[in-house]
C-alpha cells in the first residue's frame, strides 16, 4: 500500500474510533422512548417550556426511568422559531430487571440523555437529539399550572355590572368597573393557586355596550344594549375560533345578534 493510502486509512480509522468513542450513550429501545415522549407532547402548544416539561412527565412518574433535567424558555410569535426546549434523561435497564435466568445474553443498563426543541409545529429535526448526559445534573419537577378558564360566578356578576353602568359610559369606565366588581378568581384546591385572570375586552357604540371575559379556551360575552336589553351568555366555540367572529368586546355585540349555527 502507498504511503498516502496508509494514511487515509488510519485517518479513517481515527474518525470512526474518535465517534464511537464521543457518541452519547444509547440505543434503540432510548431513542423510540424519546421519540415518542416529544412527538405526544408536540402538541397541543404549550403556553411555555414548563407546560412542556409537565405533558413529558404525564405517565413518566418515576425519576428513575425518565426525568427532565433542563428546562428553557425561548418566547417568541414567529411559529417557525424554537419557543421551548427540554433535556431529559431515559434509563434503559436492559436485561438487569428482568429475573430471567433463561435468557441466551444479557444486554448492560443504558442511561441516554436527549434535546428536544419545540416550534408551534411540535418537535423539530424529526425527533430529539442523543446528548452527552450533564455531570450531576438532577432530575427537576416543573411547578403546577395556574388553572385557566372563566370562573362560574363571573355570568351572573357580569349582568349585574352591566346593568349598573352610566346610561353612556366609555370603553376605560367599562373595563374599570370590571376590573373593580368582578369577584376575585378562585384558588384551586389541588395546587393551592389562584386561577389566571380571565382576559377583559369591552366595546362601546351608539349606546350599546359589548364585553367578553375570556380564558382557558372559553368565551363569556356579555352586552348591555341602548334599549336596556342586558345579557351575558357562552357563545358556541364555532362562532369564537380564529377566523370566525372571535372573542372581543365588538365580537359580543354581534354575537347577539347572530343565531349559533344548527
Amino acid at each position: 500500500m502507498k504511503a498516502w493510502g496508509a494514511v487515509l486509512l488510519l485517518v479513517a480509522v481515527l474518525g470512526v474510533t474518535a465517534y464511537v468513542v464521543t457518541r452519547p450513550d444509547g440505543n434503540s429501545t432510548t431513542d423510540e422512548k424519546a421519540r415518542k415522549v416529544a412527538e405526544r407532547i408536540g402538541y397541543p402548544v404549550g403556553a411555555d417550556a414548563n407546560a412542556y416539561a409537565r405533558a413529558a412527565l404525564e405517565g413518566n412518574g418515576d425519576p428513575k426511568y425518565f426525568a427532565v433535567l433542563e428546562i428553557t424558555d425561548s418566547p417568541t410569535n414567529d411559529a417557525a422559531e424554537v419557543r421551548a426546549s427540554l433535556l431529559f434523561r431515559v434509563f434503559d435497564p436492559g436485561t438487569s430487571e428482568s429475573h430471567q435466568p433463561w435468557r441466551l445474553w444479557e444486554e448492560d443498563p443504558v442511561t441516554a440523555c436527549y434535546r428536544a426543541d419545540f416550534t408551534y409545529h411540535g418537535v423539530t429535526g424529526g425527533g430529539p437529539d442523543r446528548v452527552h448526559c450533564p455531570a450531576g445534573a438532577q432530575p427537576i419537577v416543573p411547578p403546577p399550572a395556574q388553572k385557566t378558564g372563566v370562573p362560574p360566578a363571573y355570568p351572573d356578576a357580569l349582568r349585574t355590572i352591566l346593568t349598573e353602568l352610566p346610561a353612556a359610559p366609555t370603553k376605560d369606565e367599562v373595563l374599570a368597573a370590571l376590573r373593580a366588581k368582578l369577584p376575585p378568581v378562585p384558588v384551586d384546591e389541588q395546587t393551592g393557586l389562584p386561577w389566571v385572570t380571565p382576559h377583559l375586552d369591552a366595546f362601546v357604540k351608539d349606546g350599546n355596550v359589548g364585553v367578553i371575559a375570556k380564558g382557558g379556551g372559553s368565551c363569556l360575552a356579555g352586552v348591555r344594549l341602548a334599549d336596556g336589553t342586558v345579557a351575558a351568555w357562552y357563545p358556541p366555540r364555532v362562532q369564537t375560533q380564529p377566523g370566525e367572529l372571535g372573542c372581543s368586546g365588538a365580537s359580543a355585540l354581534a354575537l347577539h345578534k347572530t343565531p349559533p349555527p344548527k
